[in-house]
C-alpha cells in the first residue's frame, strides 16, 4: 500500500470456527494475526436466545505482542464482556 509516509505491506491472517449447539444457542472463536502491529488476538463469543428476541452474550477478548515474546508483558489487552438484552411485548 502506498501513503504519503512511504509504501507497507500488511499481512493478516485469520481463523474463525462456529459451533451450533441449538438454533438458538452458539460459540464462536476468531484468531488473528496482524504483521504490522505485530499482535495476535482472540475473541470467543457465547451467544444463547433465552426467549424469542432476548439474548445473552458473553465474549473474552485479547491481544499479545509478537514482538514480546512469551512473557507477563506481552498482554496488551483482554477483557470479558457480558450482555443481557430482553424484549419486552405489550
Amino acid at each position: 500500500m502506498k501513503l504519503l509516509e512511504g509504501e507497507f505491506t500488511a499481512r493478516v491472517l485469520r481463523g474463525r470456527v462456529t459451533y451450533t449447539m441449538t438454533p438458538r444457542m452458539f460459540i464462536s472463536g476468531i484468531i488473528q494475526y496482524n504483521n504490522t502491529n505485530a499482535s495476535v488476538g482472540s475473541n470467543l463469543r457465547f451467544r444463547w436466545e433465552y426467549r424469542p428476541g432476548s439474548e445473552l452474550f458473553v465474549v473474552y477478548t485479547d491481544d499479545y505482542d509478537t514482538v514480546e515474546r512469551p512473557s507477563a508483558t506481552a498482554l496488551r489487552n483482554r477483557a470479558t464482556v457480558v450482555k443481557v438484552t430482553r424484549l419486552l411485548r405489550p
